[in-house]
């Protein structure tokens, strides 16, 4: 006779060294990665991460399961800016973005308390994730940066969190970054597109002075 499957909303708070899975009344469970599926935040072994994480939610009965992924500290670049941000701020922001080392870099920011948080992370961690999962009927709800809460997860909060998902909406980076921006420009591609149109005045006025001197050395022959 099959295991009877169990519905259940759950939390999965997603570190360096694997996945902290936290369900209401339920045991904490804890999946370990091995040290050759990543290397500098960057997956190695893909197919490999995929049997891992199809093989815990079998053996803990999680399939038709849905949750919310919490990314920590460890997989995260952060940095905080005073509003409004001045010159310097903007150009430091530019850079920071730009000094992200990954080939897929999901990006995401948010005002609070007078502070301008951005937060960048490998967006191949989440898109490989949320792959696995469906694979196994398990329904990735959102992903959020650890610091949208105000506490660590914990089993009794699980439902708390839950309740407030709307709340947070805007920072979920499933809809904010992977499934709606793809096509949206970075700060980079801004900039670079403000500096071309500042240019364009100039060179008008350059083609016009040059068109002008032409026509002046040609009515003098």
């Amino acid at each position: 006779m099959a295991d009877k499957v169990i519905k259940q909303n759950g939390v999965i708070w997603f570190d360096k060294s694997g996945l902290s899975v936290y369900l209401e009344n339920k045991p904490f469970l804890r999946l370990s990665f091995t040290p050759d599926l990543f290397l500098n935040l960057e997956i190695v072994d893909k197919i490999k991460l995929e049997s891992l994480i199809s093989t815990f939610i079998k053996q803990n009965n999680l399939n038709y399961s849905s949750f919310i992924l919490i990314i920590t500290p460890e997989i995260l670049f952060e940095k905080d800016w005073t509003i409004p941000q001045t010159d310097v701020q903007i150009k430091e922001e530019i850079d920071f973005i730009e000094s992200i080392p990954f080939e897929n870099t999901l990006i995401h920011s948010w005002i609070k308390d007078n502070k301008k948080k951005l937060i960048a992370t490998n967006k191949d961690f989440i898109i490989c994730l949320q792959e696995a999962f469906q694979k196994e009927d398990v329904h990735l709800t959102g992903v959020f940066p650890y610091s949208i809460f105000d506490a660590n997860v914990r089993n009794e909060s699980v439902k708390e969190i839950w309740k407030n998902i709307n709340t947070f909406k805007s920072d979920n980076l499933l809809e904010t970054d992977i499934g709606q921006n793809l096509s949206e420009p970075t700060i980079s591609d801004r900039t670079k597109d403000n500096k071309n149109s500042s240019l364009m005045p100039l060179l008008i006025i350059i083609f016009v002075v040059l068109t002008g001197l032409l026509i002046f050395l040609l009515l003098r022959k």
